[in-house]
């Protein structure tokens, strides 16, 4: 995966790009290997220019993967626990991603098996129902 880093009003180090280059950069194993090619992530560090104690430092995360962007932006007093906190929110971001989009062909499969072979959209014949006093010929 592609990731892009870069930083306003902060002084990127080699320590910092080494972190964010391993949380996000780890982050491509919950992809689906078909969508790895293509996935990209741009990494924003800023420090907070208003002075304020509680968000002094931000990051901002976009992931771009197919057919979906995925953003995160979280501030704190640590740079690395707002690095942390993004990645945890894009991994839960990723799950959902990869449930809604590429887990249902296989669930449908699955279904089919222990359902029988119906497909999408049929239903199952109807058990033939006999009326009470009618007699049927057998």
């Amino acid at each position: 995966m592609k990731i892009d880093l870069g930083g306003h009003n902060f002084e990127l180090d080699n320590k910092v790009r080494d972190y964010v280059t391993e949380k996000i950069g780890a982050l491509e194993k919950y992809l689906p290997k078909v969508a790895r090619d293509g996935a990209s992530a741009a990494v924003t560090l800023e420090e907070d220019p208003s002075g304020r104690e509680d968000n002094r430092f931000v990051c901002d995360a976009v992931m771009t993967v197919a057919g979906a962007k995925l953003v995160s932006r979280e501030g704190t007093v640590n740079i690395y626990a707002a690095i942390d906190i993004v990645e945890a929110k894009l991994k839960a971001q990723l799950a959902k991603y990869k449930q809604k989009r590429w887990l249902e062909p296989r669930r449908g499969r699955m279904l089919s098996r222990w359902f029988g072979r119906l497909g999408r959209g049929a239903e199952a014949p109807a058990p033939e129902a006999v009326e009470p006093g009618s007699e049927s010929a057998t």
